[in-house]
């Protein structure tokens, strides 16, 4: 079953197993991977990538990786290895953060990282700041030089970390020890004190003779132009599949021949320093690579006894936040056709499917960790009756694949909640409503987040949406009655239409209470959409105002009904006492 790995996942070789799974290879659980051999052998699969990642992160992080956890409202420093001293050359370490649940974690960071002027693309030192949690690099900002950042996370979890690039990394014997006071926590990473090697003495040595080396610094530049081009051409095949931009500058590092000794220029980060280009390169994106101001530091020849790759200390505070709901991964409307979504688009959709078949049958919509919304209609069936037979997809894309979205979770229920008052008589279904509940909280991240609730009416007082706005709607519905199920998400864009004309449209000729039609020719939610939400969606931020409910086959000329969502915002929270909604305008 997809996803059931990626939950049981805690170690090095499962993670392994499972990148490989994805790429459809038969590995058993016990295979000995030799990177280079796999990558070498199959260039050009998207997966080799993602495991060198994978093997990059935990090589690297091996000896220094800390996972913390904040309370509400508590402060902990987080500082380098031998702090206020600087962390050895070729180290690495990092801390993975988690908030409690709803709360969100607020850095400000000082770095002093020795960035020498050369180092334009934060090759030798970089320190890494994650806003998502990802353990994996992915999606991060990276920082080098001197200076001070805040940064904030956009859930309740982040990641922060540095690499120091070198020939040969030290064995790092880490203690990680919190001190506590009553309102602040000092987080030390301590190591035992390291001799510096041959290598690094010598580099200490040419440091105070730059100019006397020109002729091997032009040696060196032809080995560095040659790898750099090795690497960019990695980068730009990256990023024509999409790859993102600090992905593939991990990879690009993963590509570099450590053989090669790249050597490091040894004229310390002048004040002028400037921020890396504007616009997008081979390299990274101005937006995550960034070159931080820079305030003097410590004279060359202290820095150069020292033999340290920088230091860094980080303020960490868990805060409650303003809510947040609604958000997604695009701005752009819904094509006016269906259409495939974009990928993550809806990260609040969900798909209803009973442990039996495994068959998604009805759409629904996150409103909570632990509730989601669909229509009442879809669990009349003895297969369907009971939470104890269902679960929920979350973060889904394409049902037929495994391997295009690392956010697909399953969760089962151990609630199901239709409206006490939902009837079916005469082709019509009135309170079309239900709250599922999850036996564990789904887990929020940039790609699975809960909808916005209309729980205030419109400016002129009238409750949403209102006859003219387009709605959109997503799912995993039929294209035709009586048709194929898609198994990749579908889209499409619908106009709501005033009761009137509802009426006059429809071969039942009533509307009942606490719904609304959309009618858009051509357009339509189909078989096995029911369940699932339509959005009003402004600034990038989604409203569930919306539920499908019922129509006359799909497409035709007779308009669909939808159950009104704002109608029953006092029934969700009676059903709900213990949740508190996020009140959005957008």
């Amino acid at each position: 079953m997809k996803g059931a790995v990626m939950l049981a996942a805690s170690h090095q070789d499962i993670w392994t197993f499972e990148f490989l799974s994805r790429c459809r290879w038969s590995v058993p659980a016990s295979a000995t991977l030799n990177v280079d051999q796999i990558m070498w052998r199959h260039p050009n699969c998207l997966c080799l990538l993602l495991l060198s990642q994978l093997a990059f992160a935990l090589a690297v992080y091996e000896q220094c990786n800390h996972q913390l956890e904040l309370q509400a409202g508590q402060k902990i420093y987080i500082n380098s290895p031998y702090y206020p001293g600087q962390y050895p050359p070729g180290s690495s370490c990092r801390y993975a953060l988690q908030a409690p649940k709803d709360h969100v974690l607020l850095f400000k960071c000082d770095l002093q990282l020795q960035t020498l002027v050369k180092d334009t693309r934060c090759r030798a030192e970089v320190f890494h700041f994650n806003a998502e949690g990802d353990e994996l690099l992915t999606s991060s900002e990276y920082f080098c030089g001197v200076g001070k950042f805040e940064r904030q996370s956009f859930l309740n979890r982040a990641v922060i970390s540095y690499i120091s690039q070198r020939k040969e990394v030290p064995k790092l014997r880490d203690k990680l020890t919190t001190t506590t006071t009553a309102t602040t926590t000092t987080t030390t990473t301590e190591v035992v004190p390291l001799e510096l090697d041959e290598d690094e003495k010598e580099a200490g040595e040419q440091s105070e003779n730059v100019d006397a080396d020109n002729d091997d610094d032009a040696a060196d530049s032809v080995a560095d132009d040659d790898d750099d081009n090795f690497s960019n051409e990695v980068l730009h095949v990256l990023q024509d599949v999409g790859v993102s931009d600090a992905l593939a500058y991990v990879a690009s590092l993963l590509y570099d021949d450590s053989n090669n000794g790249r050597r490091i220029g040894s004229t310390l980060a002048s004040p002028n320093l400037a921020q890396l280009p504007g616009g997008r390169t081979a390299q990274a994106s101005a937006k995550r690579a960034k070159i931080l101001p820079i305030y003097p530091l410590a004279s060359p020849s202290v820095a150069a006894a020292v033999g340290g790759g920088g230091r860094f200390s980080c303020l960490v505070e868990a805060l409650a936040p303003n809510c947040n709901c609604g958000w997604s991964l695009t701005q752009r409307i819904a094509s006016p056709t269906n259409d495939e979504a974009s990928l993550h688009e809806f990260p609040s959709m969900a798909g209803v499917l009973t442990k039996k078949q495994g068959k998604v049958f009805c759409g629904a919509a996150i409103i909570h960790h632990h509730y989601l919304l669909s229509a009442a209609h879809c669990f009349l069936s003895p297969e369907t009756s009971h939470a104890s037979q269902l679960r929920v997809v979350v973060g889904e894309h394409d049902l037929s694949s495994v391997y295009e979205t690392f956010y697909t979770r399953f969760y089962d229920l151990d609630a199901l909640i239709p409206h006490e008052q939902f009837s079916q008589a005469n082709g019509q279904m009135r309170n079309d409503i239900a709250l599922l509940r999850t036996r564990t909280p789904i887990l929020f991240n940039r790609s699975v987040g809960p909808a916005c609730l209309p729980l205030q009416p419109a400016a002129n007082g009238k409750k949403l949406p209102l006859v003219g706005q387009q709605l959109v709607a997503a799912g995993w519905g039929t294209t035709s009655y009586g048709g194929p199920q898609t198994h990749r998400l579908l889209k499409t864009t619908l106009d709501v239409i005033s009761a009137e004309q509802c009426r006059n449209s429809l071969s039942q000729g009533s509307v009942p209470a606490h719904s609304f039609c959309t009618y858009s020719p051509g357009r339509d939610t189909c078989q096995y959409d029911s369940g699932g939400a339509l959005y009003e969606r402004s600034n990038g931020r989604l409203m569930a105002v919306g539920i499908v409910s019922y129509g006359y086959a799909c497409a035709t000329l007779q308009p669909s009904v939808n159950t009104r969502i704002a109608s029953f915002i006092k029934w969700i929270r009676a059903q709900t006492p213990e949740v508190a909604y996020c009140l959005k305008q957008i």
